[in-house]
C-alpha cells in the first residue's frame, strides 16, 4: 500500500520524505478500504455495535491501530534499509522518543509504564474495555452442539482460557479431574506443559464422551490423545 501511495506521487521510496510519511497518514485517515465495500445489501452499518454479542463491525476506513501498525512498518523497513546502506540517509519516519529508541524496551513488568507523548503521525488509541459473551449466546452455542464431545471441548475451552492449539493437543494422561485441572504444552516453556484450571462441568462431558467411547469398545492409552 504505500509503495503504491508513492508511486502515485512519483516519488521513489529512497527519496521518500518525512512529509510524504505525513500525507500518506492523512490519506490512511482519510479513505475508505475498499476491502470492506464487498458487502451484502442487508449488512449492518460500518462501524455499529452488535447489538446481541457488543463486538463492533469494522469500519468503512482504516482503524488507529491499522494505521500505526503501517506507520510502524514504514520505520522497521527504513531503518532496514538505512543500516544495509540502500535506502535514504535519513528515515523518513520520525522516531518514537527523542533518542530513537523503542519506547519500553526494557521495562521492568513490577513497575508502573511512564506516562509518554505520542509519536508524530501516530494515531491515539482508546483503551478497549474487556469483552464478555453473553450467558444466552453461550447457551445457543452449547444447545446446537451434537456430541458430548464438542461439549467437552467447548466447555474447556471456556473454563481454561487455553488455545484451541493447545487443547487439541492433549493427551489421555494430560487429564485430571481430582486436581480440577488440564495440562497443555504452552510456547515457550521448552516442551514443558502448564496447568489450567477447568470447570467440573468439562470434566462430566468429558467422562461422557469416554464413557461413549467405552461402549463402542474403545479405551484410549494415556499417551493418546483426548
Amino acid at each position: 500500500m504505500q509503495r503504491r501511495f508513492l508511486a502515485a506521487l512519483e516519488v521513489e521510496w529512497s527519496r521518500a520524505q518525512r512529509v510524504d510519511v505525513r500525507d500518506f497518514v492523512l490519506w490512511l485517515r482519510t479513505c475508505s478500504n475498499p476491502a470492506r465495500d464487498r458487502r451484502r445489501p442487508d449488512a449492518p452499518p460500518p462501524g455499529s455495535l452488535n447489538a446481541r454479542t457488543g463486538k463492533p463491525y469494522l469500519r468503512s476506513g482504516d482503524a488507529p491501530a491499522a494505521i500505526n501498525h503501517a506507520v510502524s512498518v514504514l520505520a522497521a523497513f527504513s531503518d532496514h534499509h538505512l543500516q544495509t546502506g540502500q535506502g535514504p540517509l535519513v528515515s523518513p519516519v520520525p522516531p518514537q522518543s527523542r533518542d530513537g529508541r523503542r519506547l519500553e524496551a526494557h521495562h521492568n513488568p513490577l513497575e508502573p509504564f511512564r506516562l509518554h507523548r505520542r509519536g508524530a503521525y501516530r494515531q491515539k488509541q482508546v483503551d478497549r474495555e474487556p469483552r464478555a459473551v453473553p450467558d444466552d449466546v453461550v447457551e445457543d452455542l452449547f444447545t446446537s452442539l451434537g456430541c458430548h464431545r464438542n461439549r467437552a471441548l467447548f466447555s474447556m475451552f471456556l473454563s481454561s482460557g487455553a488455545r484451541a492449539a493447545e487443547m487439541l493437543g492433549m493427551t489421555i494422561g494430560d487429564i485430571h479431574p481430582g486436581e480440577g485441572r488440564i495440562y497443555v504444552q504452552t510456547k515457550g516453556l521448552g516442551g514443558a506443559k502448564e496447568a489450567c484450571p477447568t470447570s467440573p462441568e468439562a470434566f462430566a462431558w468429558l467422562t461422557l464422551y469416554l464413557g461413549e467411547l467405552a461402549q463402542d469398545g474403545h479405551r484410549p492409552a494415556s499417551d493418546e490423545p483426548v
